[in-house]
């Protein structure tokens, strides 16, 4: 028998055929936030307000020669301070109407779920402004267009330990690309990795070298014109951040989420905010560290 040839076809039963909306989102993905944690944060000193905190630096005096007979020679050094002031505010808002709310699938809990994603693109405005506080640290190895090297790292650890920082207190805060395209193509580092005993002692590290965690992250900067990243080997000293203490509940990171009904728009106004600031507090704490895109 002859097949037919005037059988159905999809384009013949296009309206039976339903498009079935399944239960998984895809969302985007994130770049875990694991910098701002390490570095030191002043919040509850604003617990009572104010826009900025003041920090004393104290200087080193000098040791004298004494004779007999003769006065001590007095140090009256002339000291600084350093401020951190929080003034950078930064909002995700959004609105769901009634009638939206009433027809999206109810599985998908696109509210929670939105407020949720607006609490971390808050969170990283933060964790951004911390990270690009690396390039400010005066003292740097690595060289422009090059892969990081192990000599550059050493240089950095003892650029640290040369400004009399503890290394000890250290972490090494690089983007993944130089992570896995410069460090692993170091037989010293990659071997290092997967030797027994190493693994990270510090929450989201990937691993260590010369003894102390690398934090690896794609929020890593880039300097000189967008031509290299800038990460660091710092200690926690080395930045101050702190938030300041919006109304209503926040996170850890200081966000603030907060949704209110609309009766003029028959919707619901989610935002998340964050109020914020983060200074370099101690250059010698730090040593910035290039290697190219």
């Amino acid at each position: 028998m002859a097949h037919p040839t005037d059988t159905f076809t999809a384009t013949d039963l296009a309206e039976m055929i339903p498009e079935v909306w399944g239960n998984k989102i895809n969302d985007f993905y994130r770049q875990k936030l694991k910098v701002a944690p390490f570095f030191v944060n002043r919040s509850d000193e604003l617990a009572d307000g104010g826009d900025s905190l003041n920090t004393p630096n104290i200087s080193e005096m000098s040791a004298n020669a004494k004779s007999n007979a003769t006065a001590v020679t007095l140090n009256s050094p002339t000291e600084t301070k350093k401020q951190l002031v929080v003034d950078q505010w930064y909002e995700v808002s959004f609105v769901i109407e009634d009638k939206e709310a009433a027809q999206v699938k109810k599985s998908y809990t696109l509210q929670q779920r939105y407020m949720k994603n607006a609490a971390y693109t808050a969170a990283k405005k933060l964790e951004v402004a911390i990270i690009t506080l690396f390039s400010g640290f005066s003292t740097s190895v690595g060289t422009s267009g090059s892969a990081l090297t192990d000599l550059a790292v050493r240089g950095a650890i003892t650029s640290l330990e040369g400004a009399n920082a503890d290394y000890e207190e250290a972490i090494w805060f690089l983007h993944t690309k130089t992570v896995w395209t410069d460090l692993m193509s170091i037989d010293k580092f990659a071997l290092a990795m997967n030797a027994p005993g190493m693994n990270p002692i510090y929450k989201a590290a990937m691993g260590m070298i010369y003894n102390r965690p690398i934090v690896a992250t794609n929020l890593i900067q880039k300097v000189n014109g967008n031509a290299d990243y800038c990460g660091a080997l710092a200690v926690p000293d080395s930045i101050h951040w702190a938030t300041s203490p919006l109304p209503g509940q926040r996170d850890a990171y200081g966000v603030r989420l907060q949704s209110n009904y609309i009766p003029e728009y028959l919707g619901t106004l989610t935002t998340a905010d964050l109020l914020y600031g983060a200074v370099e507090n101690r250059d010698a704490g730090g040593v910035k560290i290039i290697s190219v895109v």
